[in-house]
């Protein structure tokens, strides 16, 4: 075959994507309201069954008095008002909706190890039994597939050629997290959630 006709078969023929059916978790991202592990003010969600986004999540909850109060800083960051969060939900009302739209499904989120801390510390001062999820993170996952010099959900997003998202929000990162997961299996070529490297 000469090397006009694999250019020529190449424009003709759009490429495939990969076969994404086998992934099934939920993507997700908390955001605290200050700098302490737990005081956690919103959580959002993107639910993907068979390789798609089926379901999103997003909401505002009251972190525990023992957690401290807001940190300005935080608020400004996150783009949150203290009436909307004083107003808001308990922690433990928004947990209990939580887990129900996570069930048995894997969770993904960017800096995994952080989230999983922020929401086993609330839990701990909430009196609730922590989440026994099995967690999967897209940061860990990217630094072993992609040769970039920062592992920020943002660039890991550009890398990808994802679209720009709005951050510290948390249904858009969220979204963001599960669209990154997506890619990187693309990338890699995994077919299931286990088969992207660690």
């Amino acid at each position: 075959m000469t090397s006009t006709t694999q250019a020529l078969r190449a424009a003709v023929l759009p490429r495939q994507r990969r076969d994404l059916s086998g992934f099934d978790f939920v993507a997700l991202d908390v955001e605290t309201w200050n700098g302490r592990t737990g005081s956690v003010c919103a959580v959002g969600l993107a639910v993907v069954r068979g390789g798609a986004v089926v379901d999103e999540y997003e909401a505002l909850c009251h972190p525990a008095p023992e957690l401290g109060e807001a940190d300005y800083r935080h608020m400004v960051v996150n783009r949150l008002q203290l009436g909307d969060l004083y107003h808001a939900q308990s922690f433990g009302e928004l947990f209990e909706t939580v887990s129900a739209f996570v069930g048995d499904l894997p969770v993904v989120a960017h800096g995994a190890a952080a989230d999983a801390a922020h929401l086993a510390r609330a839990c701990e001062v909430g009196g609730l039994a922590a989440p026994a999820w099995e967690w999967h993170c897209t940061e860990a996952v990217a630094r072993r597939a992609l040769d970039l010099t920062s592992w920020a959900l943002p660039d890991v997003a550009a890398a990808l050629a994802l679209p720009r998202f709005s951050l510290h929000q948390a249904g858009a990162e969220a979204r963001a997290t599960a669209a990154v997961l997506l890619g990187l299996a693309e990338r890699t070529g995994a077919v299931r959630l286990a088969h992207l490297p660690r």
